[in-house]
């Protein structure tokens, strides 16, 4: 019956299992906080820490759906209807808890490709068996069922509060750091036109020497564009079908282009009319000469 004890004689067991879901909760949301922000965190790109976020932002979302169920179960304390089927709510928040692993699974898909989702799917298999054999051997003792009605309600809300306050912030201060470290490399495009009369016509190399140093962001990218330039990286973020792109042109003249074979096929009269509408959204920044785009 929940957290209450039964007894005198139970209730240190009670508070020490009181104490250790608590933590168990406390460290799960945790967890999962920390796989969404990892992209905007300072440190070398890691293509694994993308997906891991974008598997924990779908948590946030999908996972809301198992709040009812844990409410539903927790009610069963006070409805004698719901307590004689009581033994059928771990069942149920098993299907649910499927339900929202197999959006990770996407998720893991489109960020990571294979490898990554077949891992997924082997420890959800793991998972499905070991609570399966429980289920039907009705051998998991009370108290341990009764803790999990709470963590169906108190992660996934505290995950989707705090990904809703702090996501965008998170966002914004990578965006910020990987204008700030690319100063370096301006200051040194700026340089080779000082001593050449002209900005350098690539830089394509093996390594790219400059990085900027936060974990969701591969690297910039130069394009000469007119009499100038425009260094590119892109931010990851949420924004459901979007991708941004971050822009410095020295000129303001900003711009990206939606695909490659605009630039191969387009005259210059057409692909000057493409990259004003290619994207769906322009954003001035704070920083003088950056610009972001929004592509669909």
């Amino acid at each position: 019956m929940g957290w209450a004890s039964s007894g005198p004689q139970t209730n240190r067991l009670t508070t020490q299992y009181m104490i250790r879901h608590l933590l168990g909760i406390v460290v799960t949301i945790a967890l999962i906080l920390l796989c969404t922000l990892l992209p905007f965190l300072p440190g070398s790109y890691d293509n694994l820490a993308i997906a891991l976020s974008e598997m924990a932002h779908m948590f946030g979302i999908v996972g809301l759906l198992l709040v009812p169920v844990g409410l539903i179960w927790l009610a069963a304390d006070r409805s004698s209807w719901l307590a004689q089927r009581r033994h059928l709510f771990p069942l149920i928040a098993l299907i649910a808890s499927t339900l929202v692993w197999f959006s990770l699974w996407l998720a893991a898909i489109v960020q990571s490709g294979y490898t990554l989702s077949v891992a997924v799917v082997l420890v959800w298999i793991w998972v499905l068996r070991k609570a399966w054999t429980r289920f039907r051997q009705g051998s998991e003792p009370a108290s341990a069922v009764s803790a999990l009605p709470f963590y169906l309600i108190a992660v996934p809300i505290a995950v989707a509060l705090l990904q809703w306050t702090l996501v965008e912030r998170a966002v914004e201060m990578s965006r910020n750091r990987a204008i700030t470290n690319s100063a370096p490399l301006i200051a040194a495009i700026e340089e080779y036109r000082n001593r050449n009369g002209r900005y350098p016509t690539s830089l394509l190399a093996e390594g790219p020497d400059i990085f900027p140093r936060v974990i969701g962001i591969r690297q910039y990218h130069y394009e000469p564009h007119g009499e100038a330039y425009n260094l590119v990286f892109e931010q990851f973020n949420y924004r459901f079908g979007t991708r941004e792109f971050v822009v410095y042109n020295p000129r303001d003249e900003n711009v990206m282009t939606a695909h490659a074979i605009d630039i191969l096929e387009m005259t210059p009269e057409q692909l000057v009319i493409e990259r004003t509408r290619g994207h769906h959204a322009r954003h001035d920044l704070p920083q003088l000469h950056w610009k972001l785009f929004w592509f669909d």
